[in-house]
Protein backbone atom coordinates (compact mmCIF):
# COMPACT_ATOMS: atom_id res chain seq x y z
CA UNK A 1 0.00 0.00 0.00
CA UNK A 2 1.28 3.45 -0.93
CA UNK A 3 1.50 5.96 1.90
CA UNK A 4 1.78 9.73 1.81
CA UNK A 5 4.68 9.93 4.26
CA UNK A 6 6.94 7.35 2.67
CA UNK A 7 5.93 7.41 -0.99
CA UNK A 8 4.28 10.73 -1.92
CA UNK A 9 5.88 13.45 0.18
CA UNK A 10 9.42 12.48 -0.95
CA UNK A 11 8.36 13.02 -4.58
CA UNK A 12 7.97 16.75 -3.96
CA UNK A 13 11.13 18.86 -3.82
CA UNK A 14 11.67 21.68 -1.33
CA UNK A 15 11.21 24.05 -4.29
CA UNK A 16 7.86 22.44 -5.18
CA UNK A 17 6.68 22.74 -1.59
CA UNK A 18 7.75 26.38 -1.24
CA UNK A 19 6.44 27.42 -4.66
CA UNK A 20 3.03 25.84 -4.19
CA UNK A 21 2.78 26.78 -0.51
CA UNK A 22 2.98 30.44 -1.53
CA UNK A 23 -0.12 29.74 -3.63
CA UNK A 24 -2.02 28.09 -0.80
CA UNK A 25 -1.35 24.52 -1.96
CA UNK A 26 0.26 22.63 0.91
CA UNK A 27 2.02 19.69 -0.70
CA UNK A 28 3.82 18.86 2.56
CA UNK A 29 0.64 18.70 4.67
CA UNK A 30 -1.08 15.32 4.76
CA UNK A 31 -4.30 16.75 6.22
CA UNK A 32 -4.53 19.25 3.37
CA UNK A 33 -3.63 16.77 0.66
CA UNK A 34 -5.97 14.05 1.91
CA UNK A 35 -8.88 16.31 2.90
CA UNK A 36 -11.97 14.39 1.81
CA UNK A 37 -13.83 17.62 1.04
CA UNK A 38 -10.92 19.56 -0.35
CA UNK A 39 -11.27 22.69 -2.40
CA UNK A 40 -10.74 23.62 -5.99
CA UNK A 41 -7.21 24.22 -7.26
CA UNK A 42 -7.09 27.00 -9.81
CA UNK A 43 -8.46 25.81 -13.11
CA UNK A 44 -8.31 22.08 -12.35
CA UNK A 45 -11.53 20.11 -12.85
CA UNK A 46 -14.04 20.07 -10.01
CA UNK A 47 -13.78 16.84 -8.05
CA UNK A 48 -16.52 15.48 -5.82
CA UNK A 49 -14.05 14.28 -3.19
CA UNK A 50 -10.38 14.64 -2.28
CA UNK A 51 -10.19 17.65 -4.57
CA UNK A 52 -6.82 18.88 -3.27
CA UNK A 53 -5.02 15.61 -4.04
CA UNK A 54 -6.87 15.06 -7.30
CA UNK A 55 -6.30 18.66 -8.37
CA UNK A 56 -2.56 18.37 -7.75
CA UNK A 57 -2.56 15.15 -9.79
CA UNK A 58 -4.28 16.91 -12.71
CA UNK A 59 -1.47 19.48 -12.72
CA UNK A 60 1.20 16.80 -12.43
CA UNK A 61 -0.18 14.89 -15.43
CA UNK A 62 -0.58 18.04 -17.50
CA UNK A 63 -4.36 17.61 -17.73
CA UNK A 64 -4.48 21.08 -16.16
CA UNK A 65 -2.00 23.76 -17.17
CA UNK A 66 0.54 24.93 -16.27
CA UNK A 67 1.95 21.48 -15.71
CA UNK A 68 3.66 20.88 -12.38
CA UNK A 69 6.39 21.05 -11.38
CA UNK A 70 6.84 24.47 -12.90
CA UNK A 71 10.35 25.05 -14.21
CA UNK A 72 11.41 21.45 -13.60
CA UNK A 73 11.17 18.19 -15.52
CA UNK A 74 7.75 16.57 -15.59
CA UNK A 75 7.23 13.58 -13.33
CA UNK A 76 8.00 10.17 -14.76
CA UNK A 77 5.26 7.65 -15.50
CA UNK A 78 6.42 5.71 -12.42
CA UNK A 79 6.05 8.73 -10.15
CA UNK A 80 2.59 9.48 -11.55
CA UNK A 81 1.61 5.83 -11.13
CA UNK A 82 2.74 5.92 -7.49
CA UNK A 83 0.69 9.06 -6.82
CA UNK A 84 -2.32 7.53 -8.57
CA UNK A 85 -1.93 4.34 -6.54
CA UNK A 86 -1.90 6.42 -3.34
CA UNK A 87 -5.29 7.83 -4.33
CA UNK A 88 -6.57 4.38 -5.32
CA UNK A 89 -5.39 2.94 -1.99
CA UNK A 90 -7.52 5.48 -0.14
CA UNK A 91 -5.07 8.34 0.59
CA UNK A 92 -3.16 6.46 3.26
CA UNK A 93 -1.06 8.52 5.68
Amino acid sequence: MVSYKTSILPLFTAIDIAHMGARGVHLDNYAYMSDAAGGSLGNSPQYAEHANARGVYSYLTGETQPQMPIGEAAWSRGQLDTYNQWMTDGFQP
